[in-house]
């Protein structure tokens, strides 16, 4: 008797997954898992050579994909991303904000042109392509997603500026999802704990130079992708990664005395820097 073939589940067949910041990191691998699942990709970064090598990848693993390079903190940039999906494949049924760019350093520090680079990337280069996303998801009753941190459920010391961005997302969700209660849009927020890094990031600090930072990670580029996958599907209003995550969220909205007695035992050692300056570009 011939072998039972098992269908795959595709489970996003026949709709559209823009990314923005998805040329490497956790912006590919969801890419890649979102294809795998039958939806056609849209990948988004500033590098287009990169960008380029990852739709590649992509097609070669059998997935529809269009890419588009620019900056979506530009309104004319986001409007050619929305434009790239509807003209190569007739709708956008979901955006996943994972633009952004990360810094390290004492808050006295902080030059002002860090501030801007990290306040426009991780704010504006979600609330730019969203808006110029908004009418295609309501067509679709689609989904919107915003990726965040831990350090966007209480402010670590050493990130402080990042972690004010990412509290910023909280609050653009909520208000958003508010907007647009009945319209059958869901938005969705994702707080990710450390996660893998390919070894060539750059993040910031606090003076501006383009550093490496060498941590041990709490989950993988495959299993924060896996989890973005999964908010998008069961229409989840909120996800909180790793163990420690959801301690941290919990104690923080029960005890929050306690989070701060703890971060201020830590001296900064949670985000402290062990690494190497550089001149590559540090944003996807």
């Amino acid at each position: 008797m011939a072998d039972r073939i098992v269908p795959q589940k595709k489970p996003f067949a026949g709709r559209v997954v823009v990314i923005t910041g998805s040329s490497r990191g956790i912006g590919r691998e969801t890419a890649f898992q979102f294809g795998r699942a039958g939806a056609s990709v849209v990948i988004n970064g500033r590098n287009r050579e990169r960008l380029e090598q990852t739709a590649v990848a992509l097609q070669a693993a059998g997935i529809a994909v269009t890419a588009c390079a620019g900056d979506v903190t530009r309104g004319s940039d986001a409007e050619a991303l929305v434009a790239a999906a509807r003209d190569r494949f007739g709708r956008m049924d979901v955006l996943v904000n994972n633009a952004g760019v990360s810094m390290r350093g004492p808050f006295r520090s902080l030059s002002p042109e860090v501030v801007d680079t990290i306040v426009r990337t991780n704010i504006s280069g979600a609330v730019v392509p969203t808006v110029a996303a908004l009418p295609e998801i309501e067509k679709s009753r689609g989904s919107v997603v915003f990726i965040s941190s831990l350090a966007g459920v209480h402010g670590f010391p050493n990130v402080s500026i990042y972690s004010a961005a990412k509290m910023a997302l909280s609050g653009l969700a909520h208000a958003i999802e508010a907007e647009l209660a009945g319209s059958g849009v869901h938005v969705g927020l994702i707080y990710l704990g450390f996660t893998e890094n390919d070894p060539d990031k750059k993040i910031l600090s606090a003076d501006g130079a383009q550093i490496t930072v060498r941590r041990r990670y709490q989950m993988s580029q495959e299993r924060a992708a896996a989890c973005i996958l999964r908010l998008v599907a069961r229409r989840r209003r909120q996800m909180v990664l790793t163990a420690t995550g959801r301690l941290l969220y919990f104690f923080d909205h029960i005890a929050p005395v306690l989070v701060r007695a703890v971060l201020r035992r830590s001296g900064g050692r949670i985000h402290s820097v062990k690494g190497s300056r550089g001149d590559p570009d540090g944003r996807s």
